[in-house]
Parts: structure tokens; sequence; C-alpha cells
């Protein structure tokens, strides 16, 4: 399970996965790197917020890389994941499984990760569009399990 770090910040999703984030990683676009697949210590654990939050805004950032990976363990590759960048080394994460855009991640290089309301991920929890659940980025979360219903897959039960 990779976290967020000021040398690499990486997205964790579930146990066993894996999503590169922001980080000092190479710029060359839609490319992933070596770092990208590196595990690191398990996430502390973090209480996640509820509420209604909204999708950031990426005027200025522009796509770096994008990838499938596996958003909830069983070993298939079912989530879709675009990292964008901006000039100043911010990053945002988009991350989609059968076609459901699920959840954003947005990393502040010079920000401060434990500011939660800078530095997050947001999560629509049941499928309904809305954007429901705010995690720190150090936080563990995963593909909602209306998602892996839908694919017909066994998802691990949810926790949040």
């Amino acid at each position: 399970m990779k976290n967020f770090r000021k040398a690499s910040r990486l997205v964790p999703l579930c146990l066993g996965l894996t999503l590169g984030a922001c980080s000092e990683q190479p710029q060359d676009p839609v490319a992933e790197t070596a770092q990208d697949a590196v595990p690191t210590a398990p996430a502390e654990a973090v209480s996640v917020e509820k509420g209604v939050y909204v999708e950031p805004e990426l005027k200025d950032y522009a796509l770096h890389n994008e990838y499938d990976d596996d958003g909830d363990g069983d070993g298939t590759n079912e989530t879709h994941v675009r990292r964008y960048i901006n000039s100043k080394g911010d990053s945002a994460f988009s991350l989609t499984t059968n076609d459901k855009l699920w959840a954003w991640s947005v990393d502040t290089k010079a920000g401060d990760d434990a500011d939660i309301t800078n530095n997050y991920v947001i999560r629509d929890s049941n499928c309904d569009g809305v954007f429901d659940q705010r995690y720190s980025l150090n936080a563990k979360f995963h593909v909602p399990s209306c998602l892996l219903i839908q694919a017909g897959t066994a998802g691990k039960p949810e926790e949040n």
C-alpha cells in the first residue's frame, strides 16, 4: 500500500494497490515510472470527513500520464487513473471504474499533507455522482462496492 509522502506522493486505494501521485518523478508525459510500483509502509488510520465536495478545477493542469490499476485488490486492473500536473508541480488524479468517475485526489507541492482542505482525496461512496467523503492524503480508501457489484465481481466489504 502506498502513502502520500513529500518525496514520493502516492494514492492508496486498498491493500495491495498503489497508484502514483504527485512526486519528483520524471515528467515524461503518459509514462509510468518504476517508483509507481514500489510499496511503502501501510497508511496511518485517518478518519473520513462526510459532506458534499466538488471536483477540483483543472484550469492550469495538463494530463501527465494515465494507466489502469487494481482498485480492489483482486489482481484485475479495473480502475483507470489519470494524473494531471500544473506548472507549480501540484498534482491531481481522477479514478474511474466501469466508466464511472468515483474519486479525485489533489496534492499541492508546497502544501501540508495534513491540511485536508487543500490536500485531499474526495470519493463518491455510493455511485450517486456526489463526492460525499473526503480523506487526508495518507488515509486508506478503495473502489466503492457499488462499482464492483456493477462489474459482477466480488468486492471487499465497505469499511467507511
